[in-house]
């Protein structure tokens, strides 16, 4: 059966192509299921373990006044829970090459919202803030104690949820990209909860005065800088431990993982003590706009140093629909790199084949997905995708 612009057939593909596909598909864990339920697997024991843990502290945090505040915590509990779905699809969406299993997903925001929260940062950062009032006064306190522990505290307890998923999803979480995503989920749960941690309590402090206002309040003034938060700071963290560490499907590379760890550290530091840096006056927007345009640059680049692994995995996978003449080589780099990926929509003849070549990309990237889910085997479901492959194509002019 031959393919558009070549008379190789999927027959006539080289052992070699094939050979590639199925490195690719072992080393990257492409197309891996999850299964949380591992009774054999330590990990899991403990994240059940600190997860009830969490669940209970949180229990006991807001059952006492959840019945005179209850209006209040329920429009603190909508508003933040829209910002995190907001964010939920944001972070699926930029998930593009790996997709990550749905219950993977739901395994890093559970943790990050109930056991790092709850379990972990929630007592020692009490504990730290205790310590440090006795030792330096209320006034370096309220200045300098929430970025002289939280960076610590909270990054801890979440990276401790993504070494143990780790354990739970060796295949699945092995590059720089999966620690970018996996760890932005973590963040994600983590800030979704303490943004309504926040508001309950803005809540609970006034009395009873205009609980749904103090919620709103409060909700409102979180979320609108929720975009610079503990998914961007986790998300470096992550992705600088899997340098650390190295595994079969990324390299090791100490000095870039200590820097991205530092950096995202380092960005949580920033924006807690904004107000201590800006000396309390006008300097603190300042600080927080350059903690801004900082934190962004920087998981820029995080994500530009993963892009190239993840480039080559989708080369690897795809070469066997390469060479047989499904994809061709235009048409795959166009998906990659940002330079042949601007040129191939540009040189487009006209609005809608524009338009039909950014599909053509998107189905190029499903194509290999499904590719992976099926192990290189040729399925129905892969060559649906190779139909809408070619019914793209030509409608790509």
């Amino acid at each position: 059966m031959s393919k558009t612009g070549t008379t190789t057939t999927a027959d006539t593909v080289s052992p070699e192509a094939r050979q590639r596909q199925a490195h690719a598909l072992e080393v990257s864990g492409w197309g891996e299921r999850f299964v949380f339920l591992q009774p054999h697997n330590l990990s899991f024991w403990v994240y059940v373990l600190l997860t009830g843990i969490g669940a209970f502290q949180a229990w006991s945090f807001f059952a006492p006044t959840t019945g005179f505040y209850a209006d209040g915590f329920a429009v603190a509990a909508v508003l933040c829970g829209l910002c995190g779905l907001a964010w939920f699809a944001w972070f699926r969406h930029i998930d593009r090459w790996e997709r990550q299993p749905g219950r993977l997903i739901l395994a890093a925001l559970l943790w990050g919202a109930v056991a790092s929260t709850f379990g972990f940062a929630l007592t020692a950062n009490n504990a730290m803030l205790s310590i440090y009032t006795k030792l330096f006064g209320q006034e370096w306190t309220a200045d300098w104690a929430a970025g002289a522990t939280a960076p610590f505290t909270e990054e801890a307890a979440k990276l401790c949820g993504f070494v143990l998923l780790m354990g739970l999803a060796p295949r699945l979480i092995r590059t720089a990209n999966d620690g970018l995503i996996v760890g932005a989920f973590i963040g994600l749960g983590f800030a979704i909860f303490e943004d309504f941690q926040y508001a309950a309590n803005s809540t609970a402090r006034a009395f009873g005065t205009d609980p749904v206002g103090n919620a709103v309040h409060m909700s409102l003034t979180r979320i609108a800088f929720s975009f610079v938060s503990h998914p961007l700071f986790s998300a470096l963290v992550c992705a600088g431990v899997i340098y650390i560490i190295g595994t079969v499907a990324q390299p090791r590379k100490i000095g870039r993982g200590v820097a991205f760890v530092a950096a995202g550290m380092f960005l949580h530091f920033t924006w807690d003590d904004a107000g201590g840096l800006g000396m309390g006056g006008i300097l603190t927007f300042p600080v927080m706009l350059g903690s801004i345009v900082l934190g962004f640059t920087i998981l820029t680049i995080a994500f530009r140093r993963a892009a190239p692994r993840e480039y080559q995995f989708v080369r690897d996978i795809l070469a066997p629909e390469v060479e047989a003449g499904y994809v061709t080589d235009a048409e795959l780099e166009g998906v990659l790199e940002k330079k042949a990926r601007k040129a191939f929509i540009k040189s487009a003849p006209h609005h809608k084949s524009r338009r039909a070549r950014k599909h053509l990309r998107r189905a190029i990237l499903d194509l290999a997905h499904d590719l992976a889910n099926d192990k290189g085997a040729d399925t129905e479901a892969v060559r649906h995708s190779r139909s809408e492959v070619e019914r793209l194509r030509v409608k790509a002019g």
